[in-house]
C-alpha cells in the first residue's frame, strides 16, 4: 500500500471523513459547554483527545497540500476538498471553539504537541529550500528518498532542540 492509495481511500470514503470531523466538531462544543472551574480537570482530558484528533491529520493535511502545491506543482484546483482541505479547517475551526473556553497551554500534552508541529514546519522547509536549491543528486529519486531526508532532518532538528532547551 503506497501514499497515493491512502490518498485515495480517502477520497473515496469521503463521508467517513466528515463522519469524523463532524463528531468532532460536535464533541468540541459540548466540552465547552459543559466545563467549568468544577469539573476542568476532567473535562480537560477529553479537549486533549480532541485537539490530537483534529491537529494530527490537519498537520498531516496540511503538509500534504504544501508538498503538492511546492514539490510536485499541482493545481489547488484539482486536489479534493474532504481529503485536503476539511482537515485543515477542522483543525481550525476546533482549536478556535476550544481556546475560547481553556487555554492551549492547560491541556495535557499541547506544548509537545506544538513543539512537534514546529520542527516538521521547520524540516519541511528546510527539505523546500534544499531542493529548490537541487542541492545534491538525492532528490531526483522519489518520494521515499524525500521522506528518508525529511526523517534524518527531524532528528537532527529534535536532538538540536533538545540539546538547545537544556
Amino acid at each position: 500500500m503506497s501514499i497515493q492509495d491512502i490518498i485515495s481511500w480517502f477520497n473515496s470514503n469521503q463521508s467517513g471523513v466528515l463522519y469524523y470531523f463532524g463528531i468532532a466538531l460536535v464533541l468540541a462544543l459540548l466540552s465547552t459547554f459543559i466545563v467549568n472551574a468544577k469539573n476542568i480537570s476532567t473535562v480537560k482530558y477529553v479537549m486533549s483527545f480532541l485537539v490530537y484528533a483534529v491537529c494530527i491529520p490537519g498537520v498531516l493535511a496540511l503538509f500534504l497540500l504544501l508538498y503538492n502545491i511546492l514539490f510536485l506543482g499541482s493545481s489547488i484546483l484539482q486536489l479534493g476538498l474532504v481529503t485536503y482541505f476539511l482537515p485543515i479547517v477542522a483543525m481550525i475551526l476546533i482549536l478556535i471553539v476550544l481556546n475560547r473556553k481553556i487555554k492551549m497551554a492547560k491541556l495535557p500534552g499541547f506544548t509537545r504537541l506544538s513543539s512537534l508541529i514546529v520542527i516538521i514546519g521547520i524540516s519541511f522547509i528546510l527539505l523546500f529550500v534544499l531542493q529548490r536549491s537541487y542541492f545534491g543528486v538525492i532528490f531526483l529519486g522519489g518520494f521515499t528518498q524525500l521522506l528518508l531526508v525529511f526523517a534524518v532532518i527531524m532528528v537532527v532538528l529534535r536532538v538540536a532542540w533538545n540539546k538547545f532547551i537544556k
